[in-house]
């Protein structure tokens, strides 16, 4: 079948920690408006033939003087095809920090050449306009690059038309915008203060599946103090830019990947696509196509800020939901070394990116073999074990191929209507020019079923108050954390079961943070790592602060669950009751009769069974097998409805056969289970997990007693759980 694609000049530099390497285009904010003209769009036809839409070394009238080209995507009847272009009058424009050209636009055309128009317009935006909004006139010029057609016809795209700097290295901030093929009914869909980029659409679904800068340069801090030096603003209002100075437990709030998101086409519905835990590594994903079952064969770029590097990448598979990846083609971690001791970002071996799905399952790629990046396109086996060569012109890039076939188009989703978002971030006070939106958050503690590749929650009762920020764009002069500085919008109490809600102002970016009772930022409970007394705060993975932004079309509800990473993968339960019930074990304190190890004992709270090392599991002293027990001590009284224990499931490295025959459940209105208001036996345990209801008991603490246990792990007679869940509800302190 036809193929369509673009070939482009490699570029001079693709990092700018080493020289040596050529650049990739069109790749992050490093290089996806940078020139690498002449660019050419053609067409492979399936004899092999070539056929040239667009010639950059020929600009003409019937070209509309287009030099360079890019992200050609076909529409859903095959036959037209959208793509991003750059005029010949670029060439003259000042450039901004990014090396941008300032003139990348929206262009059609037919499959057979004809019919070619430009949809997006705009030569930039006065200087005289941005000065009075009090906005940095270098914010003047943008690019819009990555276009999709949506099943309804219109186009998605993104831009950095809404003026203002991301908060890394002074590059501009991304935002998705959607416009009909006739460029009319232009309008902003997202609201990022960092990026928005490569569109696509989920076939399954219709929505729109973008990579996101997860990022915010301030961090949380217990302290409420004002430090301020010659760059500005160093601390205040909870938040800081200094990272020595920051809690030590708050490491992991420092974020800089892109990830992919998921979004409607009205603008609502934000939230994380796939992913597993809190690793910017793991998680990142810069655009990408859908095979046919549904899961998304996305670009690895190792640079995951991707303004450091351009390309260097391969290709995972990510399920939607929270999975982790799996690797198919190139460079897909860090396990191979760098080209040389300073290339950060470029590992030796094969770079394979920017896949397209066959009709038949099968992929074209781009292909290259050296730091050089001279990309071909080459066709793989749906498993990538099997290739063969497809086109490849000498000392230029062929990347962004796409079949040129009729496609089954997805469901069209409704599309925003109202006035247009703002073009430009508010000034003032006025927060809500573009109206506002209900931040619901049903339950702060609320956590994600065992074995789900989510982090756990706050603990319950750790949340006293929420606190609301806006960051906007507003006098800063780039990637600048001193200079505007995030606005306290207001503070909330946090209900005992976790639930508040707060009318936010809309489109607009936003992040949130969360104090205790004695005013401090809570961290995150992680059994993973536990300390030997299973003290959550000795064990934190971060903290109740959000590491990146949020924001809400107007008049939308984001109604959420959970306050951690993500978290917006956990289905929000429609019943207010199963709202306010959850596991809230993860943020109990473990106390065990006797332990192996006491480094293991958080195993039993770690939301583990059938997923990580088997080793991980809580066991007890060897030999002191029977009447063992652990106790799991709440911060505040909890109301508990099930308590579900697992058995450790057998084999693997330990070669367990641990069998629980018997256990019993006791409820304590203490800590220390003097005081036993409710109690409760079972008999054999379940790897799957064996339920123990309770008629909704108010309690401090659950003991859960081994009464007859056999078997052996690593050989030894131990007792042993594999995790304990306690569905619970969080009452008043």
């Amino acid at each position: 079948m036809p193929i369509v694609f673009v070939s482009r000049q490699v570029l001079a530099s693709g990092s700018i920690y080493y020289a040596p390497a050529k650049g990739m285009p069109g790749v992050g904010p490093f290089s996806r408006a940078a020139v690498a003209a002449p660019g050419r769009l053609q067409i492979r036809e399936p004899d092999g033939t070539l056929r040239t839409l667009i010639d950059g070394a020929q600009p003409s009238a019937a070209t509309l003087n287009l030099v360079d080209v890019n992200a050609p995507d076909v529409s859903w009847d095959g036959r037209t095809i959208v793509f991003a272009g750059l005029p010949a009058s670029a060439r003259n424009n000042r450039f901004g920090p990014e090396g941008y050209a300032g003139a990348w636009r929206i262009y059609t055309i037919q499959v057979d050449g004809s019919g070619l128009r430009q949809v997006t317009g705009g030569s930039g935006i006065a200087e005289s306009e941005l000065r009075a909004r009090g906005l940095p006139e270098a914010l003047a010029m943008f690019d819009d690059f990555d276009p999709v057609w949506l099943p309804d016809g219109r186009i998605v795209f993104s831009s950095t038309r809404y003026p203002s700097y991301a908060q890394y290295s002074g590059v501009r901030t991304s935002n998705l915008f959607v416009v009909n093929a006739d460029g009319s009914g232009l309008r902003r869909l997202t609201s990022e203060r960092n990026g928005a980029d490569r569109p696509l659409v989920d076939p399954s679904t219709g929505r729109i599946v973008f990579a996101r800068w997860w990022r915010n340069m301030r961090m949380p801090v217990d302290s409420l103090a004002t430090i301020t030096d010659a760059s500005g603003i160093v601390q205040k209002d909870g938040l800081t830019v200094d990272r020595d100075s920051r809690q030590p437990s708050a490491e992991a709030m420092f974020r800089n990947a892109w990830h992919a998101a998921v979004i409607d086409p009205d603008g609502t519905g934000l939230a994380m696509f796939s992913g597993g835990g809190r690793s910017d590594l793991g998680n990142h994903m810069y655009g990408g196509a859908f095979d046919a079952a549904g899961d998304l064969i996305a670009n690895f770029f190792p640079m995951y800020n991707m303004t450091e590097a351009g390309g260097f990448g391969g290709l995972r598979v990510l399920a939607r939901g929270a999975a982790r990846y799996r690797p198919l083609a190139g460079i897909t971690d860090f396990s191979r070394p760098l080209v040389a001791p300073n290339a950060f970002g470029i590992h030796q071996g094969e770079y394979v990116s920017e896949p397209a799905v066959l009709p038949d399952g099968r992929l074209v790629v781009s292909i290259a073999n050296s730091i050089q990046q001279d990309y071909g396109l080459w066709v793989l086996s749906a498993d990538g074990t099997q290739r063969q060569p497809l086109l490849d012109h000498p000392q230029t890039a062929e990347l962004r191929a796409k079949p040129v076939v009729a496609r089954a188009r997805p469901p069209a989703l409704a599309a925003g209507t109202g006035p247009a978002p703002a073009a430009f971030p508010p000034t003032g006070t006025n927060f809500a020019q573009d109206g506002t939106f209900l931040f619901d958050a049903r339950n702060i503690y609320f956590n994600a079923p065992v074995d789900t590749d989510i982090i756990s929650a706050p603990a319950v009762g750790s949340a006293a108050t929420i606190r609301f920020f806006i960051d906007h764009q507003r006098a800063s002069r780039g990637s600048l954390p001193g200079e505007d500085w995030p606005i306290l919008l207001g503070e909330l109490p946090v209900s005992p079961a976790g639930a508040v809600q707060h009318v936010a102002p809309a489109n607009v970016p936003l992040f949130e943070q969360l104090r205790d009772r004695d005013g401090r930022v809570p961290v995150l409970p992680s059994a993973l790592d536990s300390a030997a007394d299973g003290n959550h705060p000795n064990n934190a993975t971060g903290s109740a602060h959000v590491a990146g932004f949020n924001f809400g079309a107007p008049g939308s509800v984001a109604r959420c669950v959970g306050c951690h990473t993500g978290h917006t993968m956990i289905p929000v339960p429609s019943d207010p009751q199963q709202v306010e019930f959850t596991n809230l074990a993860p943020g109990a304190r473990v106390v065990v009769s006797s332990s192996a190890d006491a480094q293991r004992n958080g195993g039993l709270i770690d939301r583990r069974v059938m997923k990580g090392e088997i080793w991980r599991y809580w066991r007890s002293s060897p030999g002191a097998q029977q009447n063992q027990w652990v106790r799991l001590e709440f911060p505040v009284p909890v109301t508990v409805q099930t308590v579900r224990l697992y058995n450790p499931r057998p084999g693997d490295e330990a070669n367990s056969s641990i069998q629980v025959r018997a256990a019993g459940v006791d409820l304590c209105a203490d800590a220390g289970c003097a005081q036993v208001v409710a109690t409760a036996n079972t008999g054999a345990l379940s790897v799957g997990g064996t339920d123990v209801p309770f008629a909704r008991q108010q309690a401090r603490a659950v003991r859960v007693r081994l009464l007859d246990v056999t078997g052996t792990f690593y050989g030894a007679r131990v007792a042993s759980l594999a995790e304990i869940e306690v569905i619970a509800r969080g009452e008043a302190p």
